[in-house]
């Protein structure tokens, strides 16, 4: 007579083997969706920097020096320049004033003159133009002025990831 089916060893071996193969593509599932969302926030926050960046320097670029001057403050408070009229050679004249009076203020006008702004809120770390575009999860602004040229670095977080982002601005130029 033969016998049929599996014994009680067979089907505990099989079962022991599935189970391991189960747990490790459990774990692998999950460790790949961990990763997508951390993929995602880079994604996120590289994008915000360099929105804000890029917003801060078509601001800059627009800038039009005739009878008019725009003011920009890091977010910080600590550097403050002012971009003026041009001088007799064409050049804008930028003065820097190092170590202003600091801020207290949960709000920065980061670039201020009649026809722009932009704000930047602390609190909830959100840089914002007057056309109500927002980017989030900047940390801080940084501007600088070196040689005819205007520096600026971001800084934006969320979580564990942190991305800096900088570029610089010839407002000589003619």
């Amino acid at each position: 007579m033969k016998k049929r089916g599996f014994t009680l060893v067979e089907l505990m071996i099989t079962l022991a083997i599935f189970s391991i193969f189960s747990v490790y593509l459990y774990q692998t599932f999950f460790s790949q969706i961990r990763q997508s969302f951390n993929f995602k926030n880079n994604i996120d926050i590289q994008y915000n920097a360099n929105k804000a960046l890029n917003m801060l320097t078509d601001e800059i670029r627009n800038y039009d020096s005739v009878n008019d001057t725009k003011i920009l403050k890091s977010s910080d408070g600590d550097t403050v320049l002012r971009l003026g009229s041009r001088d007799e050679n064409g050049k804008i004249k930028v003065s820097t004033v190092s170590n202003a009076s600091g801020t207290n203020e949960d709000e920065i006008n980061l670039i201020s003159n009649a026809s722009s702004n932009i704000l930047y809120n602390i609190k909830s770390k959100v840089l914002q133009d007057k056309d109500e575009n927002k980017c989030s999860n900047i940390d801080s602004v940084d501007f600088s002025y070196k040689d005819g040229l205007i520096f600026i670095r971001i800084s934006a977080s969320e979580g564990n990831i942190q991305i800096k982002s900088s570029t610089a601005i010839n407002v000589q130029a003619n």
